[in-house]
């Protein structure tokens, strides 16, 4: 099975980025406790919280570009996609078996890091999970959500999963840059995901208790919806491609 063969060839990036996550999970606290062991209990906890959220987004955000990168435009690298393409199945299953099989993995990764990050925090600082804390994980869920599939079709684009890790990573730095260069001297807004978070990190360092304000619904939906219709768009582009 094709999902099978995308499993073999990611498991060993899988289980790396699995561990770093884990590992950074969990010795979070630690760390809290070393550099600032002078708060409360509570200031701590909510410090922490705003730590781990911000730390996985960078970690999920490089794991999703790298898994992007993988998949089906790694077949015209290998030399394999005229094959695989033109077998009697659809080019959809092949496009979205793919998304599908690193998706898994993506998502994984990111349960596994909230849940390790997030009980162990709990447990050391006595402080109860409340649903809108964990709800503040979704706008960083939702962003490296998004980076994983516009990376997923830059790589279908350029028909080479390295050029779609470097479109993506480029993309990822360049786009915020030119976002805040508008607001600053022209007060020109751009649709950004930025706008999904209700605090920017500098607010959110000062007055770590706003972690636990509910994100804005509507731009959730909004990059959500982005963010699966880049399969889709892989799908057409590749069934409208000379193979």
């Amino acid at each position: 099975m094709y999902f099978w063969k995308c499993w073999r060839e990611t498991r060993v990036s899988f289980f790396v980025f699995l561990f770093i996550a884990v590992a950074l999970a969990a010795l979070l606290w630690k760390i809290m406790d070393f550099a600032m062991s002078e708060l409360p209990s509570k200031q701590l906890f909510a410090l922490a919280w705003v730590i781990l959220l911000f730390a996985s987004s960078a970690l999920l955000g490089l794991a999703a570009i790298s898994f992007g990168a993988t998949g089906i435009s790694e077949e015209f690298a290998h030399k394999t996609a005229v094959f695989l393409l033109t077998k009697p199945r659809s080019i959809r299953y092949f496009v979205w078996t793919a998304w599908a099989a690193n998706a898994v993995q993506f998502l994984t990764l990111t349960v596994s890091m909230m849940f390790v990050g997030a009980s162990i925090l709990s447990w050391r600082y006595h402080a109860p999970i409340t649903g809108r804390l964990l709800l503040a994980f979704v706008p960083g869920v939702i962003l490296t959500f998004l980076i994983f599939g516009m990376t997923y079709l830059l790589g279908v684009l350029h028909k080479s999963g390295r050029d779609g890790f470097l479109s993506s990573l480029g993309v990822v730095i360049l786009f915020p840059i030119v976002c805040l260069a508008l607001e600053h001297f022209w007060q020109i807004h751009l649709p950004s995901p930025a706008d999904m978070y209700p605090f920017g990190m500098s607010e959110l360092m000062s007055h770590p208790e706003l972690a636990s304000t509910l994100p804005p619904f509507w731009p959730l939906v909004g990059w959500l919806s982005v963010a699966l219709a880049c399969p889709f768009i892989a799908q057409l582009v590749l069934e409208r491609t000379e193979l």
